[in-house]
């Protein structure tokens, strides 16, 4: 844990402050609600089959389904996994 000094305190607390409203931002943009990323648990449990991860890692594997790589972890976007199965699960 850092030690904060009296006079270190006021560029602290900025910094604190500046985090907070980029946060409380995020949760107030209407948009943000209704389009996020989804780890591959939650794709499990959102679509209606629920289906085994193997499968999914397929779909990724065959460019089925569409998804975003961070790094070495795959996510999803509702709203593109809403467009995908509204338009009969193709790309």
């Amino acid at each position: 844990m850092e030690t904060i000094t009296f006079e270190s305190m006021p560029s602290k607390l900025a910094e604190i402050d500046r985090k907070l409203n980029v946060l409380l931002d995020a949760f107030d943009n209407p948009r943000a609600k209704e389009d996020y990323l989804m780890p591959i648990e939650q794709l499990r449990e959102y679509l209606p089959e629920t289906p085994a991860r193997q499968t999914i890692y397929q779909w990724v594997n065959d460019r089925t389904i569409p998804f975003e790589k961070f790094g070495r972890r795959l996510y999803f976007r509702k709203s593109a996994i809403d467009k995908w199965m509204q338009n009969g699960r193709r790309i």
